[in-house]
């Protein structure tokens, strides 16, 4: 969804040095009261988004649903329905969830660590619990497990094959008949167990705690050994299906991983260098990572929706490129923090000196970069172009194609097109302003010029106005 003015017409623009703008068009509208409050609309795409001192507080939403944040730590969410009770979610991660919807199904509370249910989290379409871990309990279609003080004590299965029970450290078991069978004696030190019993070739594995531990298929075709696990003082295996090999040496220091299928490429020497690769380029699909003393590297993605590539060097240079398959949209950033940043989208693209947050976040930079702004420019889709200077004290906003030129300076705006004139200040403290109607409608021809040039002259009307103390007379 888009975070700023879209369009090829003309746009009615207006700020007051580094403390508020807005943009307006017939179908978007957005207001900036640096860095406190932010609202963007666009009916078009029945899209909206308002911020509170960001990233504190993010709301954005459409006619269908609605999604918010406070601190990335209280969020919620709610889905509108035209026939049916709307739903949604209230979540003050992990203390507070609240659901609510149509049916039973929908509706839960939960007051964290105290009583409470949560439904559809972690896996499970529910948990229960009271004064956790005292008690807990989860399930899964006919699934039912128990536990009290959890993890140590736990029981559950199904009417089916599935059985379960723990009591840590002592021993534990899980079983699901003809697809696994897992136990531990006095836990972690013994633990053996069967998986894929289901399969052609099953495969089993068994682990003495923190000295030795192996997995492998009854026809020998996969296996795979550790020393001092999870530390792996060495650790190796294979697959043949796969074609897959990996050895690790002294944990994350050394790691080697080759497969074919699915193909996999991974080189660890920590912490000069790290490559990743999986998937298959040919498919278009495939994700690819390079790392060189962990500060330096490069993520590249490539997928049937999207196409990425992010380079990096931690915390002084960002590049980002992204490409929209089914958009056919290309985004473009990069930053040499504090000094400058770069954006390109589609026609469009800016810069900006200064740049003083350390990572790519470009509502970040439009709600707090005005307060150390030292120069801007900017060139829109519709052929506006923008520069200001030294925290906006002086800044211009142009379209030669339209005739159009704003002038701001120290709350003063001057604005010149042959259908929309305007002296003001602190816009309509006081002040003068014309504008060029079609006869009998509200909305100026300024927006409309290729209409506008239709229209006969007898078709138009003007009006002038005298501004003061924001009263259009």
């Amino acid at each position: 969804m888009p975070n700023r003015i879209l369009t090829e017409g003309p746009v009615e623009y207006f700020e007051f040095l580094f403390l508020y703008d807005h943009s307006k068009t017939p179908e978007q509208t957005e207001y900036w009261f640096h860095p406190f409050f932010s609202y963007y609309k666009n009916l078009e795409k029945a899209y909206y988004f308002q911020t509170i001192l960001y990233p504190i507080s993010y709301l954005h939403g459409t006619n269908y649903w609605k999604s918010w944040t406070f601190l990335y730590f209280f969020n919620g969410e709610e889905k509108f329905n035209p026939t049916e009770k709307s739903e949604g979610e209230l979540i003050l991660t992990p203390l507070f969830y609240w659901g609510y919807g149509s049916n039973e199904k929908e509706n839960f509370f939960s007051l964290f660590p105290i009583y409470g249910t949560i439904k559809d989290k972690l896996s499970w379409s529910e948990i229960r619990f009271f004064l956790f871990p005292l008690y807990v309990s989860w399930q899964y279609k006919s699934y039912r497990a128990h536990s009290i003080l959890w993890p140590l004590i736990m029981w559950g299965g199904d009417k089916y094959k599935r059985k379960d029970f723990r009591f840590i450290p002592f021993y534990s078991s899980k079983v699901h008949e003809g697809k696994y069978n897992h136990k531990t004696f006095l836990w972690p030190f013994f633990q053996w167990g069967s998986d894929n019993l289901d399969k052609k070739d099953p495969q089993h594995f068994f682990m003495f705690f923190p000295l030795y531990a192996q997995k492998y298929s009854e026809t020998g075709s996969k296996s795979a050994y550790s020393i001092l696990y999870p530390f792996s003082l060495v650790a190796w295996g294979k697959d043949e299906k796969a074609k897959a090999f990996y050895f690790n040496f002294f944990w994350i220091l050394f790691q080697y991983s080759k497969s074919e299928s699915p193909f996999l490429r991974k080189y660890v020497v920590f912490p000069f260098y790290i490559h990743y690769r999986f998937g298959n380029q040919e498919l278009s699909y495939y994700q690819e990572s390079n790392f060189y003393l962990i500060l330096f590297g490069n993520l590249k993605t490539e997928s049937a929706l999207l196409t990425s590539n992010y380079k990096f060097f931690i915390p002084f240079w960002y590049h980002h490129y992204r490409y929209y398959k089914q958009e056919q949209t290309e985004r473009m950033s990069w930053k040499l923090w504090p000094i400058i940043q770069y954006w390109e989208e589609e026609s469009a693209y800016g810069w900006k000196m200064l740049a003083l947050w350390p990572v790519p976040d470009a509502m970040v930079e439009k709600n707090w970069g005005t307060y150390y702004s030292v120069f801007e420019y900017s060139k829109f889709e519709n052929e506006d172009q923008y520069f200001s200077m030294i925290l906006r004290i002086f800044s211009v906003r142009w379209n030669q194609n339209y005739n159009d030129l704003n002038l701001f300076f120290l709350g003063f705006h001057y604005k010149s097109h042959p259908e929309f004139f305007e002296f003001t200040f602190l816009k309509g403290l006081i002040g003068f302003s014309k504008i060029v109607y079609e006869k009998n409608q509200r909305i100026p021809l300024y927006f409309y010029p290729k209409y506008s040039q239709l229209l006969n002259p007898e078709e138009k009307e003007t009006k002038y106005y005298f501004h003061l103390f924001w009263f259009k007379l």
